[in-house]
């Protein structure tokens, strides 16, 4: 949590989100709150970017900076790192587009006044090659990352892993 947010969060937390009946006390009836923006977080199962291809917003900065934190990387292990984790977002990215598409393939097989089965194939096709694609890099990305790391690095890693903090 954002260290400027924390007082706004602990005050909603202690005085309750609102003032309306159900809540009554001296702090909602003198008036001195502040009548602040209204946050809502908008917490789904998927939030953006989730797909089958793992999790969603797996940026550059955010994990590089956790997992050089957690390990105890070097900056040579770090700058590795951090080419390591982008190609595994781009190669996500690219299949997202792919998924996207066999979508429309899907739908254009759909729409046709015959359906088109070569079409919808094609569409299954295309979603079978970005899964195994996605799935190719991430399995050389761990060879990689096998590789950079030394044997302590590995078992706190495998470990994140197992535990979910990690998703790959």
């Amino acid at each position: 949590m954002h260290p400027g947010y924390l007082w706004y969060w602990q005050q909603r937390q202690r005085h309750g989100n609102s003032c309306g009946p159900t809540y009554a006390s001296a702090w909602c009836e003198t008036g001195t709150h502040r009548s602040g923006p209204k946050w809502t977080f908008h917490a789904s199962s998927r939030q953006r970017g989730d797909s089958i291809f793992g999790s969603g917003g797996f940026g550059i900065r955010r994990p590089v900076r956790f997992l050089s934190e957690r390990l105890d990387l070097s900056e040579k292990q770090v700058s590795q790192l951090a080419r390591i984790v982008e190609r595994i977002r781009i190669e996500r990215e690219q299949a997202a587009v792919d998924l996207r598409r066999a979508a429309g393939q899907f739908a254009d097989a759909l729409e046709a006044s015959d359906f088109l089965l070569d079409a919808a194939e094609s569409a299954g096709q295309r979603r079978v090659d970005a899964a195994k694609s996605v799935q190719e890099v991430v399995s050389r990305s761990l060879q990689q990352l096998h590789e950079l790391l030394d044997e302590d690095q590995r078992d706190e890693l495998a470990s994140l892993i197992r535990t979910g903090a990690i998703r790959l």
